[in-house]
């Protein structure tokens, strides 16, 4: 008999939007992409019973639809869940190092509390 492991890849990150999102659009079909970093918070307490805090930031690649209403939505501070997957990605610089990155790639982005339109853009 052979057992076979589920195979599941999926990502739930609740957290802050650092920086105000920056739409690319790449390949022939000119698909729009921008990567948003999450600032995630956890709480817990320290061996001295003193309630810590650490701060985890993750990269999120968002494609597509998602993507093209980052510069609307996506703005530093705004509160966000991000649904996804893990991706891994690795490149050479230019001295030929290698490196990677593991980053979510986004399914889908809850916007929890959308940003305040400034005076200019209410009119």
């Amino acid at each position: 008999m052979s057992l076979r492991t589920p195979s599941i890849n999926h990502v739930c990150i609740a957290g802050n939007i650092v920086r105000d999102a920056v739409v690319n659009h790449v390949g022939n079909n000119n698909v729009a992409v921008t990567t948003i970093t999450v600032a995630h918070n956890q709480r817990y307490r320290g061996k001295d019973e003193k309630w810590q805090e650490t701060v985890a930031f993750i990269d999120v690649e968002v494609w597509g639809a998602l993507a093209e209403r980052a510069e609307d939505f996506y703005k530093k501070g705004v509160p966000v869940i991000v649904e996804g997957n893990l991706k891994s990605n690795s490149w050479k610089d230019k001295e030929g190092k290698s490196h990677s990155k593991l980053l979510v790639r986004a399914d889908r982005v809850h916007v929890l509390s959308y940003p305040e339109k400034k005076e200019e853009e209410k009119e």
